[in-house]
């Protein structure tokens, strides 16, 4: 489904917590905020549109080797002489090889890598653990466990402890129901989802 339905329905799934635990008109915004973050979190796995906007672009990425190769060839072509020249083309040449390397789960995964540190170094649980899921979320195809009750239960503990750190009532389940909103939504029985998902992986490999 596509990302901006995701968003909406997060965001409703949001304004209803909020109504329903009495919240004025800032902590609703902040919820709603934070449902239509949760319910986008799911795509983060390889594949998902969100994938590449919390990483650098691999194919920016690729360019950009590719690019450092062919200087370095060229710098060792007219710049350089005996052994010198011939390592800096060496160099060039396996710059241009492992450009492809660079790809989009790579990027993901050092994303994943990277708040993991920040979250250790600034000593929050929520974020080295969200972490830890973007770096999974590089490691599994679209539509697999990120979409399961697993990825589900996974993001609860994510949301369990930013409810400790900002305390906003209402925050938790924000969080929970609109990440769960967009397993729902990504289900079989709406139209234009025959894939559905594997709600019940590593269990069961039958789409729901």
């Amino acid at each position: 489904m596509d990302g901006k339905i995701h968003a909406i329905v997060g965001a409703g799934t949001s304004i209803a917590v909020a109504q329903s635990t009495g919240q004025d008109a800032i902590n609703t915004a902040v919820l709603m905020g934070a449902g239509i973050v949760a319910s986008l979190v799911p795509d983060l796995d390889t594949g998902g549109k969100l994938a590449n906007k919390i990483s650098l672009s691999y194919k920016m990425v690729q360019n950009l080797v590719r690019l450092i190769g062919i200087l370095a060839g060229l710098y060792a072509w007219f710049g350089l002489a005996g052994t010198e020249k011939y390592i800096g083309l060496a160099l060039g040449v396996f710059l241009l090889f492992i450009a492809p390397v660079f790809s989009q789960k790579l990027m993901l995964f050092i994303s994943g890598a990277a708040i993991i540190a920040g979250g250790v170094f600034i000593s929050e649980i929520w974020v080295w653990l969200a972490g830890v899921y973007v770096a999974m979320a590089a490691l599994v195809p679209h539509r697999s466990y990120t979409h399961s009750l697993i990825g589900w239960l996974f993001f609860g503990v994510i949301a369990y402890y930013i409810n400790q750190d900002f305390a906003v009532q209402g925050l938790f389940w924000a969080l929970v129901l609109a990440y769960g909103s967009h397993l729902l939504i990504d289900m079989q029985f709406l139209p234009g989802n025959k894939r559905g998902i594997k709600l019940f992986l590593p269990f069961s490999q039958k789409g729901v």
